[in-house]
């Protein structure tokens, strides 16, 4: 398995108005990364019997679970209820062995708390450590309806990171809350749909403007975001210079032109 890009998070199954169709950070993000010639690791909790479709440069670590991840979106007019119909096993990340220290950019992408914590820097000692939170900004109900949740990660939690990407619907547009973190992590990103993005660099806000584009499908625009801005830092890109090439390629996936 090739360790340039190691995500570790929820791959899921979302029952559409069309039937069942793949989805969580991962599937995005791998899709994405190889347009870009990106080799891929995906280390995901998920029954046996789910086939993944993933592409040709990706390995996949499926961790045993007793459900994989699905999620189901309703819509009634503009407004989308989320509800959660299985959640994976949480991952062990004292399971995880020392070959998986050797990774260059680890991808924390939790969905439906299959991860619970940020782990120590020190499990990857060699990464930057990029952590996309959306999974644990919400929570849901004994019928599986998935409401806001505010989370607090201590300054400590933070500096484990090199890099956090929320969006704006995350968190509720609160601003403060997202400035507060960048207190602590020294690169933090809110994604803002067609308004840009937010990036803190050592606490200071900057703006990144979108690329106007015709929408064809947003879904997976803000994995497709997150994994570019991670990548272009990890070779060397400075931060504002990897979120206008992020933007630029989450307009491609919103308009059907990745890939």
């Amino acid at each position: 398995m090739s360790l340039e890009y190691l995500l570790i998070g929820a791959l899921t199954r979302d029952l559409t108005a069309t039937g069942w169709q793949q989805g969580g950070t991962g599937t995005f993000a791998a899709r994405a990364l190889a347009s870009w010639g990106v080799a891929t690791t995906i280390i995901t909790p998920a029954q046996t019997k789910i086939v993944f479709d993933l592409p040709s440069n990706c390995s996949l670590l499926r961790l045993p679970s007793s459900a994989t991840a699905t999620f189901e979106n309703r819509y009634q007019g503009d407004a989308r209820t989320q509800w959660l119909h299985a959640a994976p096993t949480t991952l062990d990340w004292a399971s995880l062995g020392p070959y998986w220290r050797t990774a260059h950019l680890v991808h924390l992408a939790p969905l439906a708390q299959e991860l619970t914590a940020i782990p120590p820097r020190t499990l990857f000692p060699h990464a930057l450590i990029g952590l996309t939170a959306q999974g644990w900004l919400r929570t849901w109900d004994s019928t599986g309806r998935i409401q806001p949740k505010r989370w607090q990660p201590t300054p400590i939690e933070l500096a484990q990171i090199d890099a956090l990407v929320v969006s704006d619907e995350d968190v509720g547009g609160n601003f403060e809350l997202v400035a507060s973190w960048a207190k602590a992590c020294g690169l933090v990103a809110m994604t803002q749909g067609s308004r840009g993005a937010t990036i803190w660099i050592n606490a200071e806000a900057q703006h990144v403007a979108a690329y106007p584009v015709q929408v064809s499908d947003p879904t997976g625009a803000g994995d497709v975001w997150a994994a570019a801005w991670f990548w272009r830092m990890q070779q060397g890109a400075a931060p504002l210079q990897a979120a206008a090439w992020a933007c630029q390629q989450a307009a491609l996936q919103i308009s059907g032109q990745l890939g």
